[in-house]
């Protein structure tokens, strides 16, 4: 009786963790546009062009956020992989890159730490990306703070000047 407890008791943790608790999440509201700015001007001092805001990243980082806050975990796969989120939000994307934080009081703390991290900052200077989407949620358990910031450029529509046909078919 006592082991049959302990796996029930066993599996309800992992369930939990592997879920987490989506009661325990709040939004974090920031100023986008501010956001949008500092990232514009870190692109403008590095010579590269201008982002826009895409709200289907910014759905994608919001559920990205949400699920680290409700789980108190950072990790690019709390949720499966970025291609795949990103289709679920219908971005049909031709580059892509993420970066993610936590435990940054602020956009703008958060967006230092990402401009001192080699691997953060090539992100956001990636020349392929033209739009970008933020979010940021916290975990009330804990208190800490997780963001996201999504950069895309989406796969131009393939039409049919994309395929050249070889020519009429002619009977044999």
């Amino acid at each position: 009786m006592r082991l049959l407890a302990l796996a029930v008791l066993l599996l309800a943790l992992q369930a939990c963790a592997s879920t987490g608790d989506p009661g325990a999440v709040r939004s974090i509201m920031f100023d986008r546009a501010d956001a949008l700015g500092q990232v514009n001007a870190f692109r403008r001092a590095n010579g590269l062009s201008e982002l826009s805001v895409d709200e289907r990243l910014n759905r994608a980082a919001a559920e990205q956020s949400n699920a680290m806050a409700a789980r108190d975990r950072m990790s690019h796969d709390v949720i499966g992989p970025l291609p795949r989120r990103l289709g679920a939000v219908g971005y049909d994307w031709a580059a892509t890159a993420e970066n993610l934080g936590r435990g940054y009081p602020s956009y703008s703390a958060a967006m230092e730490g990402w401009i001192g991290s080699p691997g953060h900052r090539r992100n956001l200077m990636n020349p392929n990306v033209t739009e970008v989407g933020f979010a940021a949620a916290r975990d009330t358990r804990s208190g800490r703070p997780y963001w996201t910031q999504i950069f895309g450029a989406e796969r131009p529509p393939r039409t049919a000047e994309a395929f050249p046909s070889a020519g009429p078919i002619l009977p044999r």
